[in-house]
């Protein structure tokens, strides 16, 4: 029987039930992350910081908010990109988080950012439709510190950490090239978005100090910048409408979408391929991927969009094609596209895709070995390529990830009766078993 449950979406959602406070989603996706490490790497170049010590989470919300935890942690949710009016106030917002981190102010919200992490609990569902148990993607199960406080209210800054962040926000963008009045631009942006009759509601605004206030910060730290002129950068500019057309297919109703983008241009065929493949026209998708495909045959997004829904329509010779087509093109293959192509191949429940499959998955997890996802697909592969040894280890890996020390400890045990003296699986899971036996026994 085929797990067409188990369905991996371009956008991966992690559902988080907390006390308290309202269920959040994090969703992953390759395009998104791209381009936000992206324009990082341009904010980072005059810092003695680099992309990968960052770790970004993208939020599903319908509120305006950034914030950072402990462990160099950003937090932004997709209302914030899809309210943004240019790219560059995109980059004000990291900006502004980088200036938080570098000054080191997340350390003074420690104790506040702890009661809030005891009070996580999490559930984990990847994909839109298909539901799995126990999955936490991309270290999630790592960072559980600021999840309970991901529902648009977030521990108070001081003021003077935050006058501090923004003019260091306006000088690490100078420095790096891009006009620093674009985050006074995002701060009115904020202000409109709120409006007057929502002063009251818990929000971005209410953790920070009055717009104007941040206004007037960020004016006198330009007049002290002898050149902050910068013309847009017309590439970053068309990625990022793109990636909002994308952001907003997902996040708003199909009836938003068709009203906001109605005309035929890329950007326009990009949110409602999105919109109509989440409403279920999926033949309308596949028209405009195909349209879209045409123009920019070199765009990798657009093929694994188009993968992903003929895998949804059970065209799985197809959806593999064109994720091919994606890992080829894509200038840095994440664990993400690794990890599709792996779920595509074991839909056909033979020996030669699940090695394939085996394949693919391994490097998934050399990219990012705490997707738990990506284990639990592995070890499906063993099982279907009979290497059960292997897939308890996998299994025992998963496992370790999400929490389950007893289950871990297990699986670890099961794997070394049988699997191969001195490889690198062996060793792991004889490394599992000396790391948990004494937690095991304890409890």
């Amino acid at each position: 029987m085929k797990c067409k449950a188990f369905l991996i979406r371009t956008i991966l959602l992690i559902y988080f039930t907390i006390s308290q406070v309202n269920a959040i989603e994090i969703i992953r996706d390759t395009e998104l992350e791209q381009y936000t490490e992206d324009i990082i790497s341009i904010l980072l170049k005059s810092e003695n910081l680099e992309v990968d010590d960052i770790n970004i989470f993208f939020v599903k919300s319908d509120q305006i908010n950034a914030f950072v935890t402990g462990g160099k942690n950003i937090f932004i949710n997709t209302e914030t990109i899809i309210k943004a009016n240019d790219y560059r106030e995109y980059a004000a917002v990291l900006a502004h988080e980088l200036a938080h981190i570098i000054g080191g102010h997340i350390f003074n919200t420690s104790i506040e950012i702890s009661n809030l992490s005891n009070k996580a609990l999490p559930i984990y569902l990847l994909g839109i439709i298909g539901m799995i148990t126990g999955a936490a993607d991309t270290g999630i199960a790592g960072v559980m510190v600021g999840q309970a406080s991901i529902s648009d209210s977030f521990t108070f800054y001081s003021r003077t950490q935050e006058a501090s962040a923004d003019q260091a926000a306006v000088k690490i963008l100078c420095t790096n090239g891009i006009d620093g009045k674009y985050l006074i631009d995002f701060f009115n942006v904020l202000e409109k978005s709120h409006g007057p009759n929502n002063i009251e509601k818990t929000n971005y605004r209410s953790t920070h100090p009055l717009t104007q206030n941040r206004i007037t910060w960020v004016n006198s730290s330009l007049e002290n910048i002898d050149n902050c002129n910068f013309k847009s950068d017309k590439a970053l500019e068309k990625r990022f409408e793109l990636l909002k057309a994308k952001l907003h297919g997902f996040t708003h109703p199909h009836n938003e979408t068709e009203a906001v983008y109605d005309s035929n241009n890329d950007i326009d065929l990009y949110a409602t391929a999105v919109s109509s493949y989440f409403q279920g026209n999926h033949s309308r998708s596949i028209e405009n991927m195909k349209l879209l495909i045409k123009k920019n045959p070199s765009n990798p997004f657009y093929k694994e969009l188009l993968g992903e829904i003929y895998f949804a329509n059970n065209e799985y010779d197809k959806a593999i094609k064109f994720q091919e087509e994606a890992i080829d093109e894509i200038e840095k293959v994440n664990d993400l596209y690794y990890m599709m192509m792996g779920n595509y191949l074991l839909t056909f429940e033979n020996l030669v895709n699940s090695q394939e499959a085996i394949n693919y998955l391994k490097k998934s997890i050399q990219l990012n070995s705490n997707n738990a996802y990506a284990w639990y697909l592995l070890s499906r592969a063993y099982a279907q390529a009979g290497a059960i040894p292997f897939a308890n280890y996998a299994t025992a890996e998963r496992y370790f990830i999400v929490g389950e020390r007893r289950l871990s400890y297990e699986f670890a045990i099961k794997a070394l009766k049988d699997i191969e003296e001195n490889s690198p699986e062996w060793y792991r899971s004889n490394d599992l078993v000396e790391i948990l036996k004494e937690e095991i026994a304890d409890r």
